[in-house]
């Protein structure tokens, strides 16, 4: 039942927002908010497991992409950075902002994912350098100018209403810190 609420709830967030209520997700189950509220004790809860689960979901698919021998690094370093979770209702940047807002503590996961998460990055980059496919340079600085264009993004296109998806907005941002911008 677990799944089947995070998956009405997702559904809810791809309609309604961050602000969705649980009364709706009930529904779309056919079930009563109180059936609901014995696996899930508050919205805060249940969003809580959304983002465990997003998370966990990039975990795997970065470990997934890590061993797959058919990728070289530079591929495999542009598909980390890019990684997002497949299924989930918060690759929409107004989504993200939404629930930075509204809910702090659920979005200190997500920072702290975003923050600590360079791990397979930075064996990537350490192994391009070694090979001699990527030229060194400030790993740090990198990853902070990453950082610092993701909640950007986030800021920006919240105030202007850009419609451009986290996914798109992330793959320009991941071909410029890669690529740069002058033509080859």
């Amino acid at each position: 039942m677990h799944d089947r609420i995070a998956g009405a709830a997702i559904e809810e967030i791809k309609i309604r927002g961050m602000k969705f209520a649980i009364r709706n997700v009930a529904s779309r189950l056919g079930i009563s908010t109180k059936t609901l509220y014995q696996h899930f004790e508050s919205k805060e809860q249940l969003i809580t497991c959304l983002i465990e689960r997003s998370i966990q979901e990039m975990r795997d698919s970065e470990a997934r992409m890590m061993r797959d021998e058919s990728l070289s690094i530079v591929q495999k370093l542009e598909q980390a950075l890019m990684m997002l979770p497949s299924a989930f209702a918060f690759t929409d940047i107004r989504t993200l902002d939404e629930l930075k807002k509204l809910y702090p503590e659920q979005w200190k996961l997500v920072d702290a994912y975003v923050q600590e998460g360079w791990d397979n990055i930075r064996l990537l980059i350490e192994e391009g350098i070694q090979a001699q496919i990527i030229r060194p340079f400030d790993m740090e600085l990198f990853i902070d100018m990453y950082i610092g264009a993701l909640y950007q993004l986030m800021d920006r296109r919240t105030r202007e209403g850009n419609q451009l998806s986290l996914e798109e907005a992330l793959r320009r941002t991941v071909k410029m810190l890669m690529y740069g911008v002058i033509e080859k």
